[in-house]
């Protein structure tokens, strides 16, 4: 009915009457749901969520009938009312967590859900409720010092590589250019070897470290602290977000292109290099390259000719002439014509 009858008064009755004659809290539960989604202003509806509330003793069903009770009847102070009292101490850790994200999304402006996210946190040294919590706060503080703040704290605390993990995800999708979030990432590398929790790291990264030195000498790190291919390769490719015309990130592009034996990450590092280098450094990248095209062994034997090829074609196609001829013949001069 949820599914199909937005609006219908036969279903919302339907529904209604579920809610008066069961005890069944599952059952409450998917008819509140189901009100939520089809009695949008319903009087009725609005009514026996509200009876609902009064009469029943259990926290999830309580929890879920003011959630759904602030969506069709938004402002509805008894829906409120009954979050912030889920929010006490005394109530289950998940039911608290579940109670201020409803509170949140029917009270955008209600500081006591932030707050009630924030001691929870705090106060569990519960592995997996600390998780869950922190990717709360970023849902109802995204971008916020708070969320950022139990994301960074998860991240240096946990000795988890799965919590890191999402710790460092999570923290690429909202802590853009925070220098606390890069600075948490960036020192994570040093005390982990776990290639998925690397080349996350190297992932958000490059989400939310644009220009930063710190960020980009990271994953220039990278390039040489892992045995993998996955982890460099992403850092190639978070250097091209992050690196536009840094010199450090060009050199270390260049030095893994003529280095690696990886076709694809020399692929990546080929298409970052083409995409932030500028046209001032061009002619040091084409005297470091230039003479891959003349080594007959590496031509035949991989496609390395190939990618250097393509920077060079870039570096040829944007330099003046003259530039250009003065990089690839550093001891002549170019005639000029009689």
């Amino acid at each position: 009915l949820g599914k199909i009858a937005t609006g219908n008064q036969k279903a919302i009755d339907g529904l209604i009457h579920l809610l008066r004659s069961t005890s069944d809290a599952w059952t409450h539960w998917l008819a509140a749901s189901s009100l939520g989604k089809i009695g949008m202003g319903n009087q009725k509806a609005i009514d026996d969520l509200m009876l609902l509330l009064k009469f029943t003793s259990d926290e999830g069903t309580r929890m879920k009938a003011a959630s759904i009770l602030g969506k069709i009847d938004p402002g509805n102070q008894k829906a409120i009312d009954s979050l912030m009292q889920l929010l006490e101490p005394t109530s289950d850790d998940l039911i608290r967590k579940e109670a201020a994200e409803n509170l949140w999304e029917i009270d955008p402006d209600n500081q006591k859900a932030v707050d009630c996210l924030v001691h929870l946190f705090e106060s569990t040294s519960n592995d997996l409720i600390r998780r869950i919590v922190a990717y709360s706060l970023e849902k109802v503080d995204s971008g916020g010092e708070k969320a950022i703040n139990a994301l960074v704290q998860l991240l240096e605390s946990s000795p988890n590589d799965i919590t890191r993990h999402q710790a460092a995800y999570h923290l690429g999708e909202i802590g853009t250019e925070n220098e606390k979030a890069i600075n948490a990432l960036v020192n994570l590398l040093g005390f982990t070897y776990d290639d998925e929790t690397l080349w996350r790291v190297a992932d958000s990264l490059g989400k939310i470290g644009t220009g930063n030195q710190k960020a980009i000498d990271a994953l220039v790190h990278l390039f040489g602290s892992t045995s993998g291919e996955k982890t460099p390769m992403r850092a190639a490719e978070s250097l091209r977000k992050i690196g536009m015309g840094n010199q450090k990130a060009i050199d270390a592009l260049v030095h893994f292109l003529k280095s690696t034996s990886d076709s694809h990450t020399r692929w990546q590092a080929a298409e970052s290099l083409g995409q932030i280098l500028a046209e001032e450094q061009m002619v040091g990248v084409l005297a470091s390259l230039k003479n891959w095209l003349s080594a007959k062994g590496d031509r035949d034997s991989s496609d390395r000719f190939k990618e250097c090829y393509k920077i060079i074609w870039k570096c040829a196609q944007t330099l003046p002439y003259p530039e250009f001829y003065q990089a690839w013949h550093p001891r002549s001069k170019l005639k000029k014509p009689r």
